[in-house]
């Protein structure tokens, strides 16, 4: 099993980090050897209107977005490595139950106060505390999580109860506030109340949201400081919520970045422009095990992962843009990098899962249907979308089972009708296989779906129950570092080689630039925004 995993480095805060894109914070040029430009504006799109801006209160993806412009993490990690770098903490450690983190001194807020270690402190403990109704508790910051500061050596140090899996990655992306956010939080819903690079200075509802640089801030991931050549003075986020327009306006010059997929894709793409590729999960094949549902019988399991070109069927759903899984774990940056797939799976062979059925006790009938002690193959896909390619891709797979000899009803729809089928707890027997997105960064997300009380009362919706699973997450949970992502690999195989759960597909969604770039990661942080001659 190939795997890299995010390494805890409390004695290397002076790591040089492994950088994507364009390059580091000193870059002196940008794609196609033009010189950066100074005290320039960089015009991105957003893909919605975030509303209110304070990123500890929203699960809006477009506050997210354009929160990173003003708001800073107390660690960088990159996509690519997964490595730890050092951001408003220079160096931290971590145990199954414990991080601590050392705040960088000279550290400013948008209001002029310095950050201290109680204010990391407070924003922890805001997040943790259920009567503030933060939308990141229990994910950025574990339910039941609290935080302490040490000012005489600058520490903050969070402590959990029990074994808190990748708690140092988790609170390290919290966005910080400034204290006079944590104390109002309405406050930062119209302005910026945190470290980063830029702040809001207009806000035009529906159009465009306006950032301006901070001048003195000399603290990003890779270097940066508010001098580095390539910094924009201005960051405009517009509204644009039609991927067509975004494109336009891309190829015109009015943009610099946009996210781009689907059928404009392919003019943007001959138009040459520097682009970063961000993975998706696009494909994900749970199997029900309720004892009365035919996938229950490991060996059918194994016979439609067989019957099915995985290869062929990752290239339908995403319409070509995408490329065969190798993990669950999808969303940028991993906790860990590894594949738990490739070596797991059988290969794509009609005659090897016509024999599995066989030796199983489903026998085919005259007409090629199989059945096993007078009950007939009969399946019930269902699948989280009604586009053009999850449509064909259901078909595809659809003739595949078909020709093995089983019945196939397949059901597409919304998101929300697909989670009431096989969440709801009202017939845990009405599906067979569901094919929906569970998006992570971590592996630890996936234990509560595969693994406990089935969906009457809890989130195992496929009734798994997987020994060699939970022994592997006990071992996980106990472990921090390179060990933990060892075995949370060894985890998710478990799931592969059972046949429970099959990941076949990510899609590959394009941030395209225009004389511009980021100089770091794949997300548009202030500090590592670039402009370009």
């Amino acid at each position: 099993m190939k795997h890299r995993s995010y390494p805890t480095l409390a004695a290397a805060a002076g790591l040089a980090l492994v950088l994507s894109a364009c390059g580091s914070g000193g870059t002196s040029s940008g794609p196609g050897g033009g010189d950066p430009l100074i005290d320039e504006t960089f015009r991105f799109a957003l893909e919605a209107d975030p509303g209110a801006l304070n990123p500890v209160m929203t699960a809006s993806s477009a506050t997210g977005e354009i929160s990173r412009l003003a708001y800073d993490s107390l660690v960088y990690q990159d996509p690519d490595t997964s490595k730890v770098g050092p951001w408003l903490a220079e160096k931290w450690d971590e145990t199954p139950t414990s991080a601590s983190f050392t705040i960088r001194e000279g550290v400013t807020c948008t209001d002029g106060s310095t950050l201290t270690p109680q204010t990391v402190a407070d924003n922890i403990n805001f997040v943790a505390n259920p009567d503030n109704g933060s939308r990141l508790r229990g994910s950025v910051v574990p339910t039941g999580a609290s935080a302490t500061a040490d000012p005489a050596t600058r520490t903050v140090t969070v402590n959990t109860a029990t074994p808190s899996p990748f708690l140092l990655l988790n609170v390290g992306r919290l966005p910080i506030l400034c204290e006079a956010g944590v104390k109002d939080p309405t406050a930062s819903n119209k302005a910026s109340l945190g470290t980063g690079m830029f702040q809001v200075t207009e806000i035009a509802a529906g159009s465009h949201y306006t950032f301006e640089r901070r001048e003195g801030y000399n603290w990003g991931p890779d270097g940066t400081t508010s001098d580095t050549p390539g910094v924009p003075k201005t960051v405009i986020a517009s509204v644009a919520p039609n991927v067509s327009t975004s494109a336009n306006q891309l190829l015109s010059g009015e943009l610099h970045a946009a996210p781009i997929d689907g059928p404009d894709k392919s003019r943007i793409e001959a138009a040459n422009f520097t682009s970063i590729k961000r993975p998706m999960s696009a494909g994900q094949m749970y199997f029900n095990q309720t004892a009365t549902n035919p996938t229950s019988d490991p060996a059918v399991r194994t016979a439609l992962i067989q019957a099915v070109n995985l290869d062929d069927l990752a290239q339908v759903v995403t319409a070509g843009n995408g490329i065969r899984a190798t993990s669950l774990v999808a969303v940028e940056p991993r906790a860990c990098v590894y594949d738990s797939v490739t070596a797991n799976l059988p290969e794509f062979d009609l005659s090897a899962a016509q024999a599995t059925l066989d030796a199983a006790g489903w026998t085919a009938n005259v007409d090629g249907k199989r059945s096993k002690d007078g009950k007939p193959l009969n399946l019930r896909l269902v699948y989280d979308g009604v586009d053009d390619p999850r449509n064909a891709a259901a078909e595809l797979a659809q003739s595949a089972w078909t020709q093995l000899g089983a019945n196939v009803e397949v059901t597409g729809g919304d998101e929300n009708r697909i989670i009431d089928i096989i969440l709801s707890g009202k017939d845990n027997t009405a599906w067979d296989i569901a094919w929906i997105q569970i998006n992570s960064s971590l592996p630890s997300t996936f234990t509560g779906y595969f693994s406990g009380p089935v969906p009457a009362a809890g989130k195992n919706f496929s009734s798994i129950s997987n020994p060699a699973y939970d022994a592997a997450v006990t071992k996980a949970s106990g472990l921090t570092g390179e060990a933990a992502c060892d075995a949370w690999a060894d985890a998710e195989s478990e799931i592969v080689k059972s046949a429970s759960a099959v990941t076949f597909a990510d899609a590959i969604t394009n941030l395209y630039f225009n004389k511009a770039g980021l100089s770091f990661g794949k997300t548009l942080n202030g500090s590592a925004l670039r402009l370009y001659q």
